[in-house]
């Protein structure tokens, strides 16, 4: 049988997103900082990640049919 979980030690997807999201931001802006890349090698990469996800998207949607 499932466990119940307590609702005071959950989180909303919100929460979690922005939680998520101030990680990698903190990450980004220290890897920046210490020289490991510059930030227009990191929207480069980012950009280069965003349309890899797209691809892989669209081409999962036209798989499905």
């Amino acid at each position: 049988m499932a466990e119940k979980l307590d609702p005071s030690e959950l989180v909303n997807f919100k929460e979690l997103l922005m939680a998520n999201s101030m990680q990698v931001d903190a990450i980004a802006q220290l890897l920046i900082e210490k020289g490991i890349f510059t930030k227009e090698e990191f929207f480069d990469m980012l950009k280069q990640v965003q349309m890899d996800y797209q691809r892989r998207k669209n081409n999962a949607g036209n798989n499905s049919s």
